[in-house]
């Protein structure tokens, strides 16, 4: 049987269109870019992945989130960008999904559910990036798009495979556990434990070792010590709403939280499209995820339980959930009185907060297209002086994980590159060749490598080649300003 457009329900058919046009707008503006939005972590995901079909260990790597690697390899191979279309289509499905929630709650326009996740800041920042946080977002809003079409099990076994793409899951893991006990649904509970045991079982012909993922824990409480004791405040997150969420989002969301608040009048108004069958789905898993996540980062960060540097990219999970009750707080809109000059007034207010989230993510620091970020212009400087000189082919020693991208080298071919953390933090020069390369940089080098600045200034066996500093001053963790060394061991 073959269907037109006609035969497609008018919600389908624009949420269909918006997801086209948004792929569109998202590749024209990956191709335009000559920078992604993070050079750090995203980078070092990608890197992992692409490389993964040579070196097959890291398919198992705890650190670069094994069930992340294996989906996203495919696209890895294509470079860097095509870690990022991924993460593109990541991003739209999660959006598509919210539309999806949103129209079985029986709340209006349920399609702007798209724009508001996709255009949120630091949800647009990430899809342009190799970071995880969009595959894990597409995870969480899965698991309750099969929950709300009674396909518990599926919905566990899903659930099952987010430990390995992020460690949020442990903020809304209660909530599906005591969710699956509430609608007597105990095979779920069951079949949560399915992704670890597949995952442990693969590690095992590698590791010898069942217990792989505990003794190869990349966040064990001595790895944890590396930045030293920094935390945040209660307000670390909330207090950077513009970069998060932007300004209109937020205010459709806390209008949401009124609903949420209010919930029994709203359900009860004579708004018939407010009612919906899936209330305790709704409060639960929608409005308990969002919160469960937002205040669980917050604590973690504040009391510094653990040093997450509390990074804004950490909040990206939450952006479909927060559509989903932004939609709300846009449908209290509709229990207002019209306004008797101006019948069309409401609806003109709806429309300027969907330009403002659109438009949110251009009012922030960063440009776009996304452009190299200042620490990345001083690396390919250094990098492009290190192509042109005699040591170009040198075993060189870094951290930074855009040093990769610049020098077009296997990362894990130990002949070629050789990583700081693996070095003696006093005598770095011992593990290194005669003649080999040293790219320090003061962001990964003092901080994730724990080689510090004074100790290979007063090494006698290392030889300053060249320094390179960015044209302004650019303090980095640590309060050093950031520059890139350049030494060769004697």
């Amino acid at each position: 049987m073959r269907l037109s457009l006609k035969d497609i329900p008018k919600q389908e058919l624009i949420a269909r269109l918006l997801i086209v046009a948004l792929f569109i707008y998202a590749c024209v503006i990956l191709m335009l870019s000559p920078g992604t939005y993070d050079t750090g972590d995203g980078v070092a995901h990608y890197l992992i992945s692409r490389y993964s079909w040579h070196h097959h260990h890291l398919f198992i790597d705890d650190w670069g989130k094994p069930f992340f690697t294996m989906v996203s390899s495919p696209f890895a191979q294509f470079g860097l960008k095509g870690i990022t279309i991924f993460n593109i289509l990541c991003g739209l499905t999660a959006s598509y999904l919210a539309y999806k929630i949103a129209d079985k709650l029986r709340i209006p326009f349920p399609y702007l559910a798209i724009i508001f996740t996709f255009s949120a800041p630091i949800y647009f920042s990430v899809v342009n990036s190799g970071l995880t946080e969009p595959m894990f977002s597409l995870m969480l809003v899965l698991c309750i798009w099969l929950i709300m079409n009674q396909r518990y099990n599926w919905s566990a076994i899903v659930f099952s495979f987010m430990p390995f793409v992020r460690a949020e899951f442990v903020y809304v893991l209660p909530l599906f556990c005591f969710y699956y006990i509430l609608k007597r649904k105990y095979l779920a509970n069951f079949l949560l434990p399915v992704g670890t045991i597949i995952i442990s079982i693969i590690g095992f012909f590698y590791y010898k070792n069942f217990l792989w993922l505990l003794s190869e824990n990349p966040y064990s409480a001595q790895k944890a010590q590396q930045y030293g004791n920094v935390h945040g405040t209660m307000f670390s997150y909330i207090g950077q709403y513009h970069y998060i969420t932007g300004g209109a989002l937020l205010v459709l969301v806390i209008l949401g939280l009124i609903w949420f608040a209010g919930g029994e009048y709203f359900k009860k108004s004579s708004d018939k499209s407010i009612e919906n069958n899936y209330f305790i789905e709704e409060v639960l898993l929608v409005y308990g995820s969002f919160a469960m996540i937002l205040i669980g980062h917050t604590i973690t960060w504040a009391m510094g339980i653990f040093p997450t540097l509390g990074l804004m990219r950490y909040m990206a999970p939450l952006i479909p959930l927060a559509s989903i009750i932004a939609l709300r707080g846009l449908a209290i809109l509709n229990l207002l009185p019209d306004l008797v000059k101006f019948p069309k007034g409401k609806f003109i207010i709806a429309a300027i907060f969907v330009a403002e989230v659109f438009y949110a993510p251009y009012k922030l620091w960063y440009k776009i297209p996304f452009q190299l970020v200042k620490e990345d212009v001083v690396i390919k400087k250094a990098t492009d002086w290190l192509k042109e000189t005699p040591d170009a082919n040198k075993k060189v020693f870094y951290l930074a994980p855009y040093i990769t991208i610049c020098l077009n080298i296997d990362p894990y071919d130990t002949g070629r590159r050789g990583e700081l953390w693996s070095m003696n933090p006093t005598r770095p020069d011992l593990n290194m060749p005669s003649g080999s390369i040293m790219i320090w940089d003061s962001h990964f080098g003092p901080n994730e490598g724990a080689i510090k600045y004074d100790t290979l200034m007063k090494n006698p066996n290392l030889t300053l080649l060249k320094k390179f500093e960015p044209a302004e001053r650019l303090p980095v963790i640590g309060g050093m300003d950031y520059g890139v060394w350049i030494f060769r061991k004697k």
